[in-house]
């Protein structure tokens, strides 16, 4: 049984430690954080944990193997460091840090300490998202021509990070499984209606080697939820739902294609492209839980000894593409380069 301290209390730290301790193999035997009302609330339900609001009190504990992270972004680095230091393994939620620089120290200390660090990139163990990454990677769709996300709702607003750095983190994570590498630059603007400073809605566009495009569209200021994902590819394209239980993936046997000639007269109509269309299939695949599978895989790479899917690289491109984001933002949309060092 492995024994884990959760830092950060809050509603998704509830949900972290439910999903560690429903994979049979975990168990949550510290609670920290410095809101003692939240504190409580998660106690109540685990009377055998210890509790505190001293994360070296945690730290010292022997027994404890790891710690998982879910605190606000910009306390992910100064936790994660001295967790790291202390020899815990740790699971750390998305974005890794607020800056690369983090990013890159924390991948530094956890190879000095020969220590685990995995971000909590949770729709990378969605088995929809996984089969559409399947399809991409075994050239069902052919090539990649773009990529749209959309990824709304009223609310939650948060105002240590905007929507971006939200909601988007998502999005790219997502994009770069996708495509194999981060994209080479984005253009992207915003707008902050509620909180001075922090944008509640973000547009972004993404460009990858080799021409293929995404588009990001994240916000907390809209009417409908929304959790969406088109794929269009050169053979095929295909439709995510994240809130369409019965059929998340439909799969598009639709195409243009400018090369075949028309058999039409006039010169105007010599020029048409040919559309195929054959219809929609819906493929089968069976639905799992996202988090525990997350939780799942980082027990596994504890007992293995292997790096995680969303490891620290995965992370870096990540806040890279985001850090260029935001920088595009600041400047009139420019379009700006994503550079991820080497770690």
């Amino acid at each position: 049984m492995h024994r884990i301290a959760l830092i950060g209390t809050g509603y998704w730290g509830a949900n972290v430690a439910t999903s560690f301790e429903a994979t049979g193999r975990a168990e949550i035997t510290w609670l920290c954080d410095l809101d003692a009302s939240s504190l409580k609330r998660l106690a109540a339900r685990r009377p055998n944990a210890h509790t505190t609001a001293d994360l070296a009190a945690v730290l010292a504990d022997p027994q404890v193997k790891a710690v998982a992270i879910s605190t606000p972004t910009t306390t992910h680095h100064a936790v994660a460091s001295k967790a790291l230091d202390a020899g815990k393994h740790v699971f750390v939620e998305k974005p890794i840090t607020a800056n690369s620089a983090d990013a890159l120290d924390l991948m530094a200390r956890a190879k000095k300490a020969g220590r685990l660090l995995m971000v909590g990139h949770v729709f990378e163990y969605n088995s929809t998202i996984i089969e559409v990454k399947r399809m991409i990677d075994a050239g069902e769709l052919g090539d990649i021509l773009y990529l749209h996300f959309e990824r709304t709702n009223l609310g939650p607003v948060r105002t240590d990070v905007n929507a971006l750095w939200d909601l988007a983190s998502h999005d790219i994570s997502i994009m770069c499984a996708f495509m194999g590498r981060a994209p080479a630059d984005v253009t992207a603007n915003g707008q902050a209606f509620l909180n001075p400073g922090v944008e509640d809605v973000a547009f972004a566009t993404f460009t990858f080697d080799g021409g293929a495009k995404a588009h990001v569209h994240a916000s907390w200021l809209n009417p409908r939820k929304v959790r969406q994902i088109t794929v269009v590819g050169s053979r095929r394209m295909l439709v995510w739902d994240d809130l369409d239980l019965q059929a998340p993936i439909r799969l598009f046997d639709k195409r243009a294609d400018a090369d075949q000639p028309v058999n039409v007269e006039g010169e105007f109509l010599a020029h048409k492209v040919r559309l195929f269309d054959a219809g929609i299939y819906i493929p089968n695949v069976p639905m799992n839980r996202p988090l525990q599978a997350e939780c799942e895989h980082f027990l596994d790479c504890l007992e293995k000894g292997e790096a995680p899917r969303s490891d620290g690289p995965s992370g870096l491109r990540v806040v890279c593409a985001l850090e260029a984001a935001s920088a595009s933002m600041r400047n009139g949309s420019a379009v700006t380069p994503v550079r991820v060092p080497a770690a």
